[in-house]
């Protein structure tokens, strides 16, 4: 009996020795650039605790907001290298490295939020994955971060014309600055970062942003006319380190995706409410908000497209537009 007992004690030992990996609970870091409170946040959250509950455990997503992690290229680059597990980027990020998600951010290719939403989670989907994973990349979702609309401190935007000769800030994005450019305006990019600073001393006249930002931000103060003109759709790209993804269980793997699944939809969900309540708000405050007819300001798109195109292919510009016309309704 006591050889019997001491018999399965060392089995035991040995077991517990070389028991898989999959068995050891994990933790994985996820770097995004939403603030504290942003709907990106909020999303992350649910994402994170609902992975930890359905693995018991097994998986923990520690979220980092806010750029704590980093700038937003450093964030990629290291989640690329495996040493961050996964991040929310933007599309033009990405794009420095994949250069079809410049396609993304052609002006006006998009009708709206649920033309976004066609593209997106289907054709655009399944051809950009294959191109990230040559990278080391995995992608999960396209969350969402929001329309982009004009905003200045000097006059109404009613037509491109109104857009001449003002000094607007862009990131440093091609498709963006290029759109700006064939508007007439003269571009300038600033960090992030000092973007409220450079509204307030009028180093600049006017910027483009999603509403979100423009009102957490609290742009307006020094903006007071802001124009929706829906000119280019950008979204933050769930993605995870092939490395890291590749050393979860299938199990595991399928929960992440899930979950991420979920979180797409709630940030979406929570982007676009608040759009009309922050609209409604600033209205209110006194800003001039207006909604100008966009056939005038797509007409003007003719160099930013050739500017695109050059960038990242004809193939590729090609390809977009007719997934685009494919998922209009």
């Amino acid at each position: 009996m006591k050889r019997g007992l001491s018999v399965l004690c060392v089995l035991a030992c040995v077991f517990l020795t070389f028991a898989p990996a999959a068995f050891a609970a994990v933790e994985l870091k996820l770097g995004h650039f939403g603030p504290e409170g942003h709907p990106a946040t909020i999303a992350a959250a649910q994402f994170a605790e609902n992975v930890e509950k359905r693995t018991n455990g097994e998986v923990k997503i520690v979220v980092y907001p806010n750029n704590a992690l980093g700038s937003p290229p450093e964030v990629l680059e290291q989640v690329i290298m495996g040493v961050i597990d996964m991040s929310l980027s933007g599309q033009d990020q990405i794009a420095k490295h994949v250069k079809l998600f410049d396609s993304v951010a052609i002006p006006f290719s998009m009708q709206g939020y649920e033309h976004a939403d066609r593209i997106l989670d289907g054709p655009f989907k399944e051809w950009a994955a294959p191109e990230l994973e040559k990278i080391g990349l995995v992608y999960i979702n396209s969350w969402e971060w929001g329309f982009r609309q004009i905003t200045n401190s000097k006059r109404p935007i009613l037509s491109p014309d109104d857009v001449k000769g003002l000094k607007i800030r862009t990131p440093p994005a091609m498709a963006y600055q290029a759109a700006m450019e064939a508007l007439g305006a003269n571009v300038l990019t600033i960090a992030f970062g000092e973007l409220v600073m450079a509204m307030r001393q009028g180093v600049v006249d006017g910027q483009e942003n999603p509403i979100g930002v423009i009102y957490d931000l609290k742009l307006y103060e020094s903006q007071k006319y802001i124009s929706i003109v829906n000119y280019l759709y950008s979204s933050m790209t769930h993605v995870v380190s092939k490395k890291v993804f590749d050393s979860l269980t299938e199990d595991q793997r399928k929960i992440i995706v899930e979950e991420s699944d979920k979180a797409r939809l709630l940030m979406r969900e929570l982007v676009r409410k608040q759009e009309q309540e922050q609209i409604a708000d600033m209205r209110a405050k006194g800003i001039r908000i207006d909604e100008p007819d966009l056939a005038a300001f797509q007409a003007a798109m003719g160099p930013a497209y050739e500017k695109i195109k050059k960038n990242i292919g004809e193939e590729n510009f090609n390809k977009w537009m007719e997934m685009a016309k494919a998922t209009e309704k």
